[in-house]
């Protein structure tokens, strides 16, 4: 896309959601400078001791045998603590634009990263299609962190959020979402996500944006609920390595559809669903091309044919792949499926995922009550298929790493509970017990 259409797509939102952007795109590349400014022999020492760490252990590995939804990626992780250390404090802002590391062809990133530490190494791998925004964090993190110690923090990080959204659910009266959300976190092994810091960047946002919607709940603010979903796409984009980063959208837009089910407005699900979704993807994917515009306009060079040979690859790219185009496909949804708890645990695993999902559907249609929102049950519908329409979009890239994308059907679990909750199943439990 070249910079006339994005004026012209720019031209076409409001005021407030253009400046918001802007100041928000300054303050990401602000972010990142000074992260570059801290200088490489202020960071060495921990940045040493996590290439050590890394190199102790696989770049791939499952922390339960036989399990795949158990594994780890410290290769991403290796390449992202690379682009952090090759940050050059004397050009900042080409460093950060560039975002490289020291690569070698056939050797493990682990050992690379190492090298690159040990020996001086400079960077001869660009990976500029992706802001690497994680590094604003880490980088500083490395002054008193190793990497080690940054994944027990995000541990703490992440199980804290998780204990104060759930207190805070429960208080506000919402607690099918906060069960929702238990069974949705023990289904994508959620326990495993701070072992990889490629993982947990979506996890800790989609807690904090969830606790944002429910903190502006209580009063008519649609536009500020634009603005906050613009503002979700845009950091998400920021921060995320392609990984799960539907969960930003999904998991915030149900909460919002519960509460504004409960203040029982007059405006149809649909058009919250349609509005905050076009705002969140809005922010996204533009957030994504101003990083290619930025970087071609400070590098001196037109990076688009790097950046649409790769998503040409992650749409519909066969490299690592031996299917036929149909296969392909429904491959790329079922490898993911796969990956769920219990789904995930061999033949039995499989045998207690179809008889979980045959008692939903029997609780689902014996124990339902009349007056359903019908509306309100399409639109959890639509959300919980979000993921899905991701995994086939980008089918390539959901085939081969499944391992972690499998996890943003953490909306799709929550989605069903919510359409449990909506169908009223638990009062229709109560009165069958009732009658007997």
């Amino acid at each position: 896309m070249n910079i006339v259409r994005l004026k012209n797509i720019i031209k076409k939102l409001p005021v407030r959601e253009v400046t918001v952007f802007c100041i928000i795109t300054v303050i990401f590349v602000i972010s990142l400078l000074a992260s570059a400014m801290i200088p490489q022999s202020a960071i060495k020492d921990k940045m040493l001791k996590s290439a050590e760490y890394l190199c102790e252990g696989k770049q791939f590995y499952t922390i339960i045998d036989d399990y795949y939804g158990s594994r780890v990626d410290r290769y991403a992780d290796s390449i992202l603590l690379g682009i952090a250390w090759q940050y050059d404090a004397d050009h900042p802002l080409r460093s950060v634009m560039r975002s490289a590391y020291y690569h070698v062809e056939r050797q493990n990133e682990n050992d690379s990263l190492m090298e690159a530490v040990r020996d001086g190494k400079n960077a001869t791998q660009q990976y500029l299609r992706y802001w690497h925004g994680s590094i604003a964090v880490v980088r500083p993190l490395m002054l008193v962190m190793s990497v080690r110690e940054i994944y027990i923090l995000n541990g703490v990080i992440l199980a804290a959020l998780g204990v104060i959204f759930t207190i805070v659910l429960i208080r506000r009266k919402y607690a099918a979402f906060a069960l929702g959300m238990l069974i949705g976190l023990i289904a994508v092994a959620a326990c495993f996500v701070p072992f990889s810091l490629e993982y947990t960047w979506t996890f800790i946002l989609m807690f904090i944006f969830s606790l944002i919607v429910l903190g502006m709940a209580g009063k008519d603010r649609d536009k500020q609920f634009r603005t906050a979903f613009l503002c979700f796409g845009m950091i998400t984009c920021f921060f995320d390595f392609l990984t799960t980063e539907t969960l930003t959208l999904t998991v915030p837009l149900l909460l919002l559809l519960r509460i504004e089910k409960d203040k029982k407005k007059s405006e149809k699900p649909w058009k919250v669903s349609v509005r905050m979704t076009v705002m969140w993807g809005l922010g996204y994917v533009l957030t994504w091309i101003m990083k290619w515009v930025i970087a071609s306009i400070v590098l001196g060079e037109n990076v688009m044919p790097y950046v649409s040979e790769h998503i040409a690859e992650r749409i519909g790219g066969t490299k690592f792949i031996a299917a036929g185009p149909v296969r392909y496909l429904v491959e790329s949804v079922v490898r993911n499926v796969m990956c769920l708890f219990p789904i995930g645990w061999g033949a039995a695993g499989v045998v207690i995922g179809i008889i979980l999902i045959v008692l939903y559907i029997y609780i689902a249609y014996v124990y339902r009550v009349k007056g359903a929102d019908k509306k309100q049950i399409l639109m959890y519908v639509f959300i919980g298929c979000i993921p899905y329409i991701r995994y086939l979009v980008l089918h390539n890239h959901a085939y081969l790493h499944n391992f972690f994308t499998y996890r943003a059907q953490l909306a799709t679990i929550l989605a069903m509970v919510l359409i449990l909750e909506e169908l009223k199943v638990g009062e229709g439990l109560r009165h069958e017990k009732k009658s007997k």
